[in-house]
């Protein structure tokens, strides 16, 4: 079957895995504008779809999905001078690897198969200190989900998700194959 699709499709291997996605024709034939091309980023995708899976495909999912909320300003401020004028930066932001909806519950998505364990301690603050900015917009307080690689990655995101009281589950990938 899918030999058949090859005039519409490329092909790579990603971990002994056949990895296909479409081509300009393939793209055309559907009436898609949004290409897929071979990246460096081509396992951290696999694993975010394995997450979809994971969850039973939920209708309302999100790639890289940006919570974003500007703070009222302070006494303090933050700020960035361009020439004679300055900007007020008081914005703050966090791009979630995929957000969806269920049950009234919104979830948010953080895959962990790349990033250096300092940056994901980056990303754990982040979210501490916009969640409580940005709960207001949900109907309840978001669970975010770490999917990470080993026991030892999984326990570090553990602690830090609890020490900043975070609703939260980190989770191996094994556990979800």
């Amino acid at each position: 079957m899918v030999n058949q699709l090859s005039e519409y499709t490329h092909q790579i291997y990603y971990e002994k895995e056949k990895v296909i996605y479409l081509n300009k024709a393939g793209r055309e034939y559907i009436g898609s504008d949004k290409e897929v091309t071979k990246s460096m980023q081509i396992g951290h995708y696999l694993l975010r779809n394995d997450v979809y899976i994971h969850f039973d495909c939920p209708y309302d999912w999100k790639n890289e999905y940006t919570l974003e909320v500007e703070e009222a300003p302070s006494r303090k401020v933050d700020g960035i001078i361009f020439g004679d004028q300055m900007k007020v930066n008081n914005k703050k932001k966090v791009v979630a690897d995929a957000l969806f909806t269920r049950n009234g519950y919104t979830h948010i998505i953080e895959i962990d198969n790349q990033l250096n364990m300092t940056d994901n301690r980056k990303k754990v603050q982040s979210y501490a200190e916009i969640i409580p900015l940005v709960r207001k917009n949900f109907e309840s307080t978001p669970i975010i989900y770490f999917f990470t690689t080993t026991e030892a990655r999984k326990t570090k995101l553990s602690a830090w998700l609890r020490e900043r009281s975070l609703r939260a589950e980190v989770k191996l990938y094994d556990e979800i194959k």
